[in-house]
């Protein structure tokens, strides 16, 4: 006798979402035990970025190519995350599209398809850019402290995850430049 789709003896949905969300716990713990240093580099989001970054496949994926809050907070996410070059390089580029439209070089359409081309760009290769970061402080760090676990173990917790002050510093530095424009 077969079991009808209503048959309220049979095995709920939730057990089979259940197994998928512990396969998919598994496989993150699997590309943390493999890779402990770069979750060090990353910090508490290491399985979201791990997922992002296709840590877990078997063939060497390209980064998944969209981060909302890349494109979103732009220079406030490149400061939470330690990219601060990247930050000052998308500071120096909205600085100059604002001096481009005070001296009359660039129209105000113009500024806005460069400012926003530029956002759509960090959104495109954020996810790469954050892995490059974290992978080029794992391989610098070892380096630097050859033959030391403890140490590189040390330096990776306090040069990696993220900066809440660079980011309240940024925050204060944006909204300093605000008042100080009369906006």
């Amino acid at each position: 006798m077969s079991a009808s789709p209503h048959d309220p003896y049979a095995a709920p949905a939730a057990a089979v979402v259940e197994a998928e969300i512990d396969l998919a716990i598994e496989r993150a713990a699997g590309v943390h035990d493999r890779q402990p240093q770069l979750a060090r580099a990353v910090g508490d989001n290491f399985g979201r970025y791990a997922r992002r970054w296709h840590l877990d496949a078997a063939t060497g994926r390209w980064p998944r190519p969209w981060h909302w809050p890349a494109f979103l907070f732009d220079v406030f996410w490149l400061l939470y995350r330690r990219l601060y070059l990247a930050a000052a390089l998308m500071l120096v580029l909205e600085f100059g599209v604002g001096a481009a439209v005070a001296f009359s070089w660039v129209g105000e359409n113009g500024s806005l398809v460069l400012l926003i081309g530029a956002k759509v760009l960090l959104g495109l290769s954020a996810n790469a850019l954050y892995l490059w970061h974290c992978r080029r402080l794992v391989a610098r760090t070892q380096a630097r402290y050859r033959d030391q676990p403890a140490r590189i173990a040390a330096e990776l917790d306090r040069r990696g995850g993220v900066s809440k002050m660079a980011l309240g510093l940024g925050v204060v530095l944006y909204v300093g430049i605000r008042v100080l424009a009369g906006d």
